[in-house]
């Protein structure tokens, strides 16, 4: 294996002068700097982060929690994270997880020094060894109730979906929300929705919010078999709006099945702009997330120094409206 010696003899330089080329940090002229990168690439060296990393006690690995590998919102989010991180000389690393088994994995994530935690799963991780992680230099990122986040601020976007509900005179929404009932409350699109749906002239029925067991099951199953149990409760309903665009996937789909057409009958919202549901038929009105600008606040507020426990980053939305409605 070429050294960071080999290469120094080579450019006829000091090992130190070789460290700095590679890192980029700290004077180097540009005679000794050309010298260096011809070795580099004479001899093809490869920098050994691993043998850095154990010097700094600390990796280049950013570990995402994400409990719904299907769910191609968040492969958005890991697209766009990496490529960030590639700029910083990091890498990420994706951890599917579960709430009991969470802790495992935040044990692992530790025993191997990860630079840093992103939560996209839907539980805070109030794991007793926090102080640990924070000793040991690792930032956590919507890990906790404390500590730096990113909020998608659903505000702006929800408030053009209420309004656009109303602009086709739809009166009775159904939200399909698909997380635990215990969860619903806390998500800030159903907040939005019991908040301000009235003032839309919206009729906001708490039994038209339904709740499933998504992550468990994955989104379109959940989307599908609410809406098939509203549309067996008998309930009256013109219009969903659905926690997600692979929800609203799954309820179109059953609308479809008990004969109601799409936006004649019913008008569906999804959210998370997902690339295809321009393709739908018909093409999904829903909510777009800045989703590079998510993913990049994540990498940011790892990797700056000058981020504190106070530091909140929030990522705008607005409504993009297509033939669903």
């Amino acid at each position: 294996m070429v050294t960071k010696q080999d290469v120094a003899e080579r450019a006829g330089v000091s090992t130190a002068t070789v460290g700095r080329v590679l890192s980029g940090k700290g004077y180097v002229s540009s005679e000794a700097r050309a010298k260096v990168e011809e070795a580099v690439k004479a001899l093809n060296y490869r920098r050994n982060n691993l043998a850095a990393n154990l010097r700094k006690r600390k990796s280049n690995v950013i570990a995402v929690l994400v409990e719904d590998l299907l769910n191609p919102y968040y492969m958005h989010l890991a697209e766009a994270m990496v490529e960030r991180a590639k700029e910083k000389n990091c890498i990420v690393s994706l951890f599917a997880v579960k709430d009991r088994d969470v802790r495992q994995v935040l044990d692992d994530l530790l025993s191997n020094r990860v630079c840093g935690v992103v939560n996209l799963a839907m539980f805070t991780c109030d794991f007793s060894w926090y102080d640990i992680f924070l000793e040991e230099g690792i930032r956590l990122i919507n890990c906790t109730s404390t500590g730096p986040k990113v909020v998608v601020d659903y505000t702006e976007g929800m408030e053009q979906a209420l309004a656009c509900l109303k602009r086709a005179g739809r009166t009775r929404p159904a939200f399909v929300a698909g997380i635990e009932s215990w969860l619903a409350p806390g998500d800030l699109r159903v907040k939005y929705f019991f908040e301000n749906a009235a003032r839309f002239g919206l009729q906001c029925d708490p039994d038209l919010v339904l709740c499933g067991n998504y992550p468990i099951v994955k989104a379109p199953h959940v989307g599908y078999e609410l809406c098939e149990k509203l549309i067996r409760s008998k309930k009256p309903f013109d219009s969903l709006l659905c926690m997600t665009d692979m929800m609203a996937l799954g309820s179109l789909k059953a609308l479809f099945d008990y004969g109601y057409k799409i936006p004649q009958d019913v008008s569906v919202i999804g959210c998370d702009d997902l690339d295809f549901t321009g393709f739908f038929q018909p093409a999904l009105t829903t909510i777009a997330v800045d989703k590079k600008a998510e993913a990049y606040a994540y990498v940011d507020l790892i990797l700056d120094d000058e981020v504190s426990d106070r530091d909140v980053v929030r990522v705008n939305t607005k409504l993009v409206e297509r033939s669903s409605v």
